[in-house]
């Protein structure tokens, strides 16, 4: 993380700011507060995938049986090449449709985050909306930190010390 009063880079655990003295602790309380929610959003997908995709799976599966029934019973039928003909298309639509839910699970699972590339994200109610992305290059403002000060003080108390030394 950097701190967001100088852009000095600090870790997680850090509790102030080494180059400003910034307090990080709340940053940091935030930032473990939004990986945990990010964990569950990625489990709730996951788990929207799976559904999304054993429902697709099982409509194509019953259109599956539905061929198969319709092959075992045409013979009743007058029509038998009609019959056939239904039967035949129902088992390669249903088979079709059971497979594409597989794929269409795996290729959203593999994506990153389970989103659409894109700078659009939804939000918990499922609305829109475009986030703003962050300039390539970013400089932050070099600030003095908090022990420069006192640095500059003793080196002149230091130096002042020696005058006086110097004059006696």
């Amino acid at each position: 993380m950097h701190c967001p009063s100088c852009g000095n880079e600090s870790s997680l655990d850090q509790k102030f700011c080494r180059q400003c003295g910034f307090d990080l602790a709340p940053i940091s309380k935030l930032l473990g507060q939004h990986a945990d929610s990010d964990e569950l959003d990625k489990s709730d997908q996951k788990n929207l995938i799976l559904r999304r995709m054993f429902k697709v799976m099982g409509f194509g599966l019953l259109i599956v049986l539905l061929g198969v029934v319709l092959l075992t019973a045409k013979k009743g039928f007058e029509l038998d090449k009609i019959a056939h003909l239904m039967a035949t298309l129902f088992l390669l639509v249903g088979t079709a449709l059971a497979g594409y839910s597989i794929f269409a699970a795996v290729q959203q699972g593999t994506t990153p985050s389970g989103k659409k590339s894109g700078a659009h994200k939804r939000g918990p109610v499922g609305e829109a909306h475009i986030t703003k992305e962050l300039p390539e290059v970013r400089f932050p403002v070099p600030v003095p930190s908090v022990t420069e000060r006192t640095t500059q003080l003793i080196g002149k108390s230091v130096e002042s010390g020696r005058d006086e030394q110097a004059s006696q």
